[in-house]
């Protein structure tokens, strides 16, 4: 149903989802991952999430994104099926879970592909048109593919996932005790100790970054789940929220190349380059 699709540097998937940026995205779909039962079951029991919650970031996006950007990408999502193979049980409610069950796994996928679509819809200058939108929703696919799971629950196109992304929204998730705690934390912790960012910022997490990251996390929420499950947002807040993406949108493209995408997505970049160059040079040897 879906065969292998190439992508690289040309792609918008490639374009979007290594790129710093996806810091603000992705916080909303972390929290929306983690209002997924059989997610924040798995969570719960599997992680040290309530004593360290960002230490599971920590250590899964850079591999998440190896799959887009580094060499032999099959082998790097195998890899991260397999860390998922013994993460089932039963919940709190005693209902059975596994990590690896279609329907879970894919979700747990779609997050991150909502978030780079977000990147280019609220960060972005550049406007994506219907055909955009199809084209990185396959390359998302691809991704997908590449962890070597079932392929069952995957929509056929960009449509089709937008209708089962809603029926998500509107029937699957729940608050639970780990979207409880994440929702806690975007409200009310003011961090010092963000250990995914430069020491010298410790004195900035609590006044200025954990306020930043709490706009993002809460303002890139789909309306419905903040209504859902009551999570305060006032019209001062979407306001702030409009002119912090009005704001990325106008000052991104002034940063130097290097410092718009993460160390993944750089050496992506890096070893795309290289073997382009050795191709050339194979060519032109042989010429």
């Amino acid at each position: 149903m879906f065969p292998a699709r190439p992508i690289g540097p040309g792609s918008l998937l490639w374009r979007y989802a290594g790129d710093h940026r996806l810091a603000f995205s992705g916080l909303s779909s972390g929290l929306m991952q983690l209002m997924h039962p059989a997610v924040a079951a798995g969570v719960a029991e599997h992680s040290n999430f309530f004593t360290d919650p960002w230490d599971r970031i920590i250590r899964s996006i850079p591999q998440i994104l190896g799959v887009i950007y580094l060499p032999d990408p099959e082998a790097i999502g195998s890899r991260i099926a397999g860390y998922h193979r013994h993460i089932n049980g039963v919940d709190h409610l005693g209902r059975p879970y596994d990590a690896l069950e279609p329907s879970t796994f894919w979700w747990a996928h779609a997050t991150f592909q909502y978030a780079a679509e977000m990147v280019a819809d609220r960060f972005d200058s550049r406007k994506l048109t219907s055909g955009d939108r199809e084209e990185m929703y396959l390359d998302g696919v691809e991704w997908y593919r590449r962890y070597g799971v079932s392929m069952t629950r995957v929509p056929p196109d960009r449509a089709a996932f937008g209708v089962e992304w809603d029926r998500h929204l509107e029937e699957v998730l729940e608050v639970n005790p780990v979207a409880e705690r994440a929702i806690e934390i975007a409200l009310r912790d003011r961090n010092m100790d963000l250990k995914f960012l430069p020491s010298w910022t410790r004195a900035f997490q609590p006044t200025v970054i954990t306020p930043i990251l709490r706009l993002a996390a809460l303002g890139g929420l789909p309306p419905i789940v903040r209504r859902r499950f009551s999570i305060p947002w006032s019209l001062r807040e979407q306001a702030d929220y409009r002119i912090f993406c009005y704001y990325i949108r106008r000052t991104w493209r002034w940063l130097p190349a290097q410092a718009r995408y993460g160390p993944v997505a750089s050496a992506g970049y890096r070893a795309r380059a290289n073997r382009d160059e050795e191709q050339s040079e194979a060519l032109l040897s042989e010429a």
